[in-house]
């Protein structure tokens, strides 16, 4: 007869599962906080000391079949039953199980305390995981629980002897792990929906020293609100005299509480709104730029704005949707970006923000009867256009601060007058200056008064710094911009390169089969020949880009020579040339390399390129023989390129702007076209050209064209010299 036998358990799997199943410290944690979440806790504290760490939460608590059943019984599956929270539906963000293992992986003993609320009693649980020791039945090691009087709900964790030390980047380290489930704005029922998820924040206290208090470590305020860029506030008060201010301003002073109306911005003394009382704003500003952030700081930020992004609303203390949430644009902010009227970030992803009303008797904010938002009554009206100024107007002080154009518009003049302008302005100052202190010494009589015509010109001079700020600020972001864009293209050259060779083989033995099986096939044979001369066109252009990725990633710079890139340019592009119906031509001395000063081979690539693609798109326009011609040659202390083509032309009032930035004659893109046409004609090309040649200490400009040709560009650039 067989003996009936029974799995039995070491008890120093308890040891080894926390272990294996809770390898860091900072998970053991980030897990006992996420129990906490999906217990429907809205607040949680954890405080740290040297020896012990105590989780204290206000969620529902546990009775003692859900303590007997859980927490104490290995793979239960309680959370797979009830995959939802029982109050508030959270779906549960802990993992299954682990729980109890993160108390062992942190520390040597453990109290439980857990309350159901009102009148009930309590529940303790005592665990001193060191009994647990190998060799021992895992069932014969107790535990110890007891009832202790009633509290609000809730659970307390409290874990002594701990097993590491605690740094402050760790905590902030387990804040970071359970971001994503908090809940930035004040906690407040939704209005008519009391069982609306009220939101989740946590806090976490550190205690260095045995006479000392918790010191504040990690909350939303330390990690998010903190490094926000600004404050912006207004208030109205029972009268409705709005007023605003501007603080934490990291780029510049502030405001004080000033006098608003949004219907009266330019007077000195605004009236008072006529039906808005009582109500109040306060909002974060961010600057979505990596540059206004350190690298970890950035993401934290820029994931919580895209996902809780917006100016909330609340009335009586009760949360009011839709107002807020994703894709609700009730101040406008959004759209007013989108049409790029105004340059600054306003959108609803740069705000973290709060309005507060008053109104217990319901008579200035009514809502629809679908309990969906609130009437468009005159209070609320006056509401939305004043917070919808408060914001744009400080956004834009700020921009006007960093130097940054705040509007749409405005004159695209090159850096250099600018500079030019303030130049003259502080020469008329000197020689202003110095009239005055000639005419004092020869005359015993007062000095001239010439400090008003002074101060007016260094105000010209600062509004002209100004100006020329807010343009290399312009220019600079369109550098970010085109350095993306150039890594990206760089990136996908590469990655075709790889795979090339691959799918060249490929089809050249699709190509002999099929070939094979067809042999009498005209138009077949045709059509493979088209495919592999497409192939060939492919894979030239391809190498070519990837010549000029990898020229273009070496950062030292070297002599260049202009032979070599005007015949590897034809190369490169002769074949995408023919398939335009376009005569290249190229004309370089037989021995004479060209070399330039020091500088990048791509960056002459560049040029030939973008001459290249403004002559396709002007010859394409026209009906004449389709040709283009570059032509290299030395003069002097120089290296001469000439690129001529038979497109349309340059009209001679053009000649000067086509290399200022976005200046374009290509007529705005149709709301049906593809990205390539809304991408075509956008004013870069020849701007970049000039950056490029002047950077070199070159010159760039339109002159007269060989016979036969219809528009000439010349760049010259400085020869290289025997003894640099």
């Amino acid at each position: 007869m067989a003996e009936e036998l029974r799995f039995t358990a070491d008890a120093a799997l308890i040891d080894r599962l926390g272990r294996e199943l809770v390898g860091k410290q900072e998970t053991a944690l980030i897990e006992l906080v996420k129990n906490s979440y999906d217990a429907d806790a809205q607040r949680v504290r954890v405080d740290l000391t040297h020896d012990r760490l105590v989780i204290d939460d206000d969620g529902v608590g546990m009775n003692r079949e859900e303590l007997v059943g859980g927490f104490l019984r290995l793979a239960s599956d309680m959370k797979v039953r009830h995959p939802l929270s029982s109050k508030f539906l959270r779906h549960r963000a802990g993992r299954k199980g682990i729980g109890r293992f993160s108390t062992q992986r942190l520390g040597s003993s453990l109290r439980l305390r857990t309350w159901k609320g009102g009148d009930q009693l309590g529940l303790e649980l005592r665990v001193d995981w060191r009994d647990f020791e190998r060799g021992l039945e895992l069932a014969s090691i107790p535990v110890y629980l007891e009832e202790i009087p009633p509290r609000h709900a809730g659970t307390e964790i409290e874990i002594g002897s701990l097993r590491d030390g605690w740094t402050p980047a760790q905590i902030r380290r387990c804040w970071r792990g359970v971001m994503n489930l908090l809940q930035p704005f004040p906690v407040a029922p939704i209005d008519n929906k009391p069982q609306a998820d009220p939101g989740f924040e946590v806090e976490f206290y550190q205690t260095n020293g045995l006479f000392s208090d918790p010191e504040l470590v990690a909350n939303f305020q330390t990690e998010i609100l903190d490094h926000m860029h600004a404050v912006v506030e207004f208030r109205v008060d029972e009268n409705g005299r709005a007023e605003w201010r501007l603080t934490d301003n990291k780029f510049g002073e502030g405001i004080s509480w000033t006098a608003i109306h949004h219907e009266h911005s330019d007077g000195s003394n605004p009236p008072n709104y006529q039906h808005l009382h009582n109500a109040w704003m306060k909002a974060y500003y961010a600057i979505l730029d990596p540059e206004e952030f350190s690298s970890l700081i950035f993401t934290r930020v820029r994931e919580t704005l895209v996902a809780e992004g917006g100016i909330r609303l609340y009335r009586n203390d009760f949360r009011v949707v839709p107002y807020g949430e994703a894709d609700n644009d009730w101040l406008r902010l959004d759209e007013i970006y989108g049409r790029r009227t105004i340059l600054v970030p306003v959108a609803n992803r740069n705000w973290f923000g709060v309005i507060e009303v008053r109104d217990p008797e319901g008579q200035s904010f009514e809502e629809h009867t679908s309990r969906e938002g609130l009437i468009e009554t005159p209070a609320f009206s006056e509401l939305r256009g004043l917070a919808t100024a408060v914001l744009l107007d400080a956004a834009q002080r700020i921009a006007a601060q960093r130097g940054r154009k705040t509007r749409a518009g405005g004159s695209a003049e090159p850096t250099e007058r600018f500079l030019n302008r303030l130049r003259e302005a502080v020469r008329k100052a000197r020689e202003l200056d110095e009239g005055a202190f000639s005419s004092s010494t020869i005359d015993d009589g007062p000095p001239p008064k010439t400090g008003s015509s002074t101060v007016q010109l260094m105000t010209d001079a600062e509004a002209v710094l100004t100006e020329a700020q807010a343009i290399f600020a312009d220019e600079l972001a369109m550098l970010r911009l085109l350095a993306t864009l150039g890594l990206t293209a760089a990136e996908f050259s590469h990655e075709t390169g790889m795979t090339f060779q691959a799918v060249r083989l490929d089809f050249k033995q699709i190509f002999d089969v099929a070939l094979n099986s067809l042999p009498d096939d005209d138009p077949f044979i045709a059509r493979v020949e088209r495919a592999r001369s497409m192939l060939d066109r492919l894979d030239a252009l391809t190498s070519y880009l990837n010549q000029l990725a990898s020229a273009r990633s070496a950062r030292q710079l070297s002599r260049v020579s202009v032979s070599r890139v005007v015949e590897e340019f034809e190369k490169g592009v002769r074949d995408l040339a023919a398939r335009s119906a376009v005569n290249l031509t190229v004309d370089t001395p037989p021995i004479e390399p060209l070399y330039t000063r020091p500088m990048h081979s791509a960056e002459v690539a560049s040029l030939l390129l973008n001459f290249y693609s403004n002559a396709i798109k002007a010859i394409k326009e026209t009906t004449t023989e389709r040709r283009m011609h570059v032509e290299a040659s030395s003069e002097g202390e120089e290296v001469v390129i000439r690129f001529s083509d038979t497109g349309e032309g340059i009209p001679e009032e053009n000649r000067e702007k086509i290399f200022d930035l976005f200046f374009t004659t290509r007529s705005a893109a149709p709301a049906t076209a593809t990205a390539l046409q809304e991408n075509t004609g956008t004013g870069l090309g020849l701007w970049i050209v000039h950056q490029i040649v002047t950077r070199a200490n070159g010159t760039v400009e339109v002159v007269q064209p060989p016979e036969g040709f219809v528009t000439c560009i010349e760049v010259r650039l400085p020869a290289y010299e025997d003894n640099e």
